[in-house]
């Protein structure tokens, strides 16, 4: 059953990303803000699987969602090592995003698995 839900949400990140690149094709022209969602949804994902965040250093522009899946077979957490930001346990399956509204560097980890850093550099 679980390895079903893992199939089933790589399927639908893997379309989500074909049709936003479709999309943006066939726009040759798109307004700003319709060319910042649509990479912001490729651009700003960070995948857990396999005890790790991936990428474990993401960069993105002040004001952009980031948003964390768990596509591994455990619980984890995307903690602030700040106290920023903290999801929650999130299930194999599961989404957590959050807004960053100031610069900086944001490190974070995984409050079951302490091995598991990762960093977001807004600029």
């Amino acid at each position: 059953m679980k390895k079903r839900i893992l199939f089933v949400l790589a399927a639908v990140m893997v379309a989500s990303v074909m049709i936003a690149g479709c999309s943006s094709t066939n726009n040759p022209s798109p307004s700003p803000s319709s060319t910042s969602a649509g990479s912001e949804a490729v651009e700003n994902t960070v995948t857990i699987k396999s005890l790790a965040f991936n990428p474990s250093t993401l960069t993105v522009k002040q004001g952009a969602n980031v948003t964390w899946g768990n596509a591994d077979s455990t619980t984890h957490t995307v903690t602030s090592d700040t106290g920023l930001f903290d999801s929650g346990n999130l299930n194999p399956g599961d989404s957590f995003t959050h807004q960053f509204n100031a610069t900086g560097t944001f490190p974070y980890h995984c409050s079951i698995h302490t091995v598991m850093k990762g960093t977001i550099v807004v600029q």
